[in-house]
C-alpha cells in the first residue's frame, strides 16, 4: 500500500509517499533520504526499489522530496543542508505520530548526499533512530567531495546568491550560497559518533564520485556494537541501476532490506 502524502513545514509542504504492507498492525519504518538534486524515487527508481524489497520483510518506508527537487513547489534556491535535516525531522515526527508504525524501530537510509543528512540528523536524535544506512554515502567534515563546486561555483554563488551548475541527466541545479556555506560548515562525521545504534555502510569500487573507502570511515565514526561496511566489487555510485544488468543494485537492495529486517 502506497500513502501521497504532505507534511507540513515552516516555508513549504513536503510531498512524501508512506509504503507499508498490505496487512498487518504496527510496523517498523525507514526513513529514505535521496541525493543532491534528486528527487524521491531516487535515480532509476532505486528507492521504489527498496520500498518494495522492505515491504515484503513487513516493513515501511517513507520517501519524500528535499526542497525545490521532485514534486516539491519550494524554489530550488530553498534547498539548503540544513533545510534537508530539518525536512528529515519533520518526516520523523510524522512517523512518530503515525497510527500504523512503531515509534521505537525506525530507521533511517541517506544514498549519496542523503547520507549526509543522515548522518547529521542521527547526532540530533541518536537514541530514537534503531538502525541507520549509508548507500555511497558523502558524510565527510566539511566541503568533502564537494571541494571541486567550491572551487567552481562558489565565487558565483556569492555574487548572485546562488550558482547553477550543469548535470549531464537533468536541468542545471541551482544551488543557494546557503546551500554551500551549510556544507562547509557541517560536520556530519562529528556527529556520527554520538550515535550507538546498528549501522550498515555500502559503497562500490567504481564510485565516480566518492571514494569508496569513505564507507569503512563512516561505520568507524560511529560508537554502536553493530557496525558493518560492504564493498561491491565494479559498482559504481549508483549500483550501476541505469545499465542493462541489475545484478548489483538487486544485490545491494536485497542484502540491505536482509540487514535492516534483521536490526531494526
Amino acid at each position: 500500500m502506497e500513502n501521497i502524502i504532505l507534511i507540513k513545514s515552516e516555508s513549504y509542504d513536503i510531498p512524501a509517499i508512506l509504503s507499508s504492507p498490505n496487512s498487518g498492525d504496527k510496523f517498523p519504518a525507514v526513513i529514505l533520504c535521496h541525493g543532491t538534486g534528486s528527487f524521491k524515487d531516487e535515480v532509476g527508481n532505486l528507492f521504489v526499489k527498496l520500498s518494495e524489497s522492505l515491504k515484503k520483510r513487513g516493513i515501511a518506508s517513507i520517501r519524500f522530496d528535499f526542497a525545490g527537487c521532485g514534486e516539491s513547489l519550494a524554489k530550488q534556491q530553498d534547498l539548503t543542508f540544513y533545510g534537508e535535516v530539518s525536512d528529515t525531522e519533520k518526516i520523523h515526527a510524522y512517523l512518530r505520530d503515525c497510527n500504523k508504525i512503531d515509534s521505537s524501530r525506525i530507521g533511517i537510509l541517506g544514498f549519496s548526499q542523503g547520507a549526509r543528512v543522515m548522518a547529521e540528523f542521527i547526532g540530533k536524535y541518536p537514541e530514537e533512530i534503531k538502525v541507520a544506512v549509508s548507500w555511497s554515502g558523502a558524510c565527510h567534515n566539511g566541503a568533502g567531495v564537494f571541494e571541486g563546486w567550491f572551487q567552481e561555483y562558489y565565487e558565483e554563488a556569492s555574487r548572485n546568491e546562488y550558482a547553477k551548475i550543469p548535470m549531464f541527466w537533468r536541468n542545471d541545479l541551482i544551488l543557494s550560497k546557503k546551500w554551500f556555506d551549510d556544507i562547509r560548515d557541517s560536520n556530519p562525521m562529528d556527529s556520527l559518533s554520538k550515535y550507538k545504534g546498528a549501522i550498515l555502510a555500502v559503497s562500490g569500487t567504481e564510485d565516480e564520485l566518492v571514494p569508496y573507502i569513505h564507507a569503512k570511515e563512516i561505520v568507524s565514526a560511529c560508537n554502536g556494537e553493530i557496525r558493518e561496511y560492504r564493498i561491491v566489487d565494479n559498482a559504481n555510485h549508483t549500483f550501476n541501476i541505469l545499465e542493462k544488468d541489475k545484478i548489483f543494485v538487486d544485490k545491494v537492495v536485497k542484502n540491505t532490506a536482509d540487514w535492516i529486517n534483521i536490526n531494526i
